[in-house]
């Protein structure tokens, strides 16, 4: 069967993209390398742990609107962030998780017009030694925030971004994955082909018709073809091009992706109450430096957060190695032996998404090449190969679920202009 449209990839994008392209009565068919759909929105009941786990993307960060119409069209609850973000250094524990000299940064961000790394931006202009500290805090903030690599990521493209970091977030009542298998229940209904396990290596294309193989030997065929496989993927080469692409293949190398490890710690009390009790966010210069609650919700989970050349240094830790260092960077901001911490784990998992071979990495940072690069991709080869996903989105929501949902139903309209025109 020769379909109009392959979609590769079962993540937020693929998934919103396939549903308006099948309510419009087009044959699709799907294409995941993993078993489930989801990609890197992956909530898991596992056991020994109370509650469901975001194992990948776990907030809204604020309204936003297409996220929100989606949850309320499906049924799904959500509810604000709640709790304070402490500064933790050395031990000593503040409100104001922002260095002193933070509004000087700000300001001079402010006044900047043409775009630098962000390196570069606090070698031009924080070189002092009396910086030290703001170095490193904004360091942190790329790297934990947007996983940002500093000598790469582009400095205008967090001026307004960090600015409104203090805005509301909200989180899925039960996980993102209820609005995933919205999404993919719904396809299913208009008669969606989804194959699992189908992991793409080559996509053979011309100027009217598609054909992918997947490893295991099968191949398919269509008129044309989006591809939400993440940046990660696509920079590997894992997937190759027939015949190779030229600017397309550019502007994805000029893609800023990633890295990132989660840690999901249950413990046996909720024993940080006993230094503050309304504890949200924990921002630290520990090895494992940022953690969180789940308040509102009172439990005994923290989840701890390393990104950026942290990561990247430990992609190749084991568990095990990976679990000390969270639990030494938690004795360091409770001021209390890794013995104790250890004696309250339940128990644990560690995501270590870089890993992840369908993945590669976490999300996307803008580099000084993004503007270009996401020009360059907006645009399809040949009106054959589209691509979506959060790293390609032109929206301000850069490397949110949104972006991503946003993606996919932007080119799915184009998409489907394209195909109308051609019939």
């Amino acid at each position: 069967m020769k379909y109009d449209v392959i979609i590769i990839g079962a993540g937020a994008a693929g998934l919103i993209a396939m549903l308006d392209l099948l309510r419009e009565g087009y044959s699709i068919c799907m294409l995941e390398a993993s078993p489930i759909a989801g990609g890197r929105i992956a909530t898991i009941k596992e056991d020994g742990f109370a509650m469901n786990l975001e194992t990948g993307a776990e907030f809204i960060h604020g309204k936003l609107p297409l996220t929100i119409r989606l949850l309320k069209d499906a049924g799904i609850s959500y509810h604000e962030v709640k709790g304070e973000m402490f500064g933790v250094q050395n031990g000593n524990w503040k409100n104001d998780e922002h260095n002193e000299y933070w509004d000087e940064f700000m300001s001079k961000l402010k006044k900047l017009k043409t775009d630098i790394t962000i390196l570069e931006f606090l070698n031009d202009n924080f070189s002092n030694p009396k910086y030290t500290g703001l170095r490193k805090d904004v360091q942190r903030l790329a790297e934990g925030f947007d996983l940002a690599d500093i000598s790469r990521a582009s400095v205008l493209s967090i001026k307004d971004e960090w600015k409104n970091i203090e805005k509301k977030q909200y989180r899925v009542e039960g996980g993102y994955g209820g609005l995933i298998n919205y999404l993919l229940n719904d396809c299913v209904q208009l008669d969606a082909r989804i194959y699992y396990n189908s992991s793409v290596n080559r996509i053979r294309y011309n100027k009217s018709s598609v054909n992918v193989s997947t490893t295991d030997g099968r191949n398919f065929d269509s008129d044309k073809i989006i591809v939400t496989a993440s940046v990660g993927v696509l920079q590997s080469g894992a997937i190759r091009f027939d015949p190779e692409l030229t600017d397309h293949a550019i502007a994805i190398q000029g893609l800023g992706f990633g890295t990132v490890i989660k840690f999901l710690l249950q413990f046996k009390t909720d024993f940080w109450k006993e230094y503050e009790d309304d504890i949200g966010f924990i921002l630290s210069n520990e090895e494992v430096p940022t953690w969180w609650t789940q308040l509102p919700m009172e439990n005994s989970l923290l989840t701890g957060w390393m990104g950026g050349a942290k990561a990247t240094e430990r992609v190749f830790h084991s568990d095990d190695e990976l679990l000390g260092i969270a639990l030494g960077s938690l004795a360091s901001i409770f001021q209390m032996p890794v013995s104790g911490i250890k004696e309250q784990l339940e128990c644990y998992k560690i995501l270590n998404w870089q890993n992840n071979a369908n993945i590669k990495g976490g999300y996307s940072f803008n580099t000084l090449s993004t503007k270009e690069a996401k020009r360059v991709l907006a645009n399809p080869v040949n009106e054959v190969i589209y691509f979506a996903g959060e790293a390609v989105s032109q929206g301000e929501a850069q490397g949110t679920v949104e972006s991503a949902l946003q993606s996919g139903k932007d080119v799915a309209a184009l998409l489907i202009r394209h195909l109308k025109r051609s019939r």
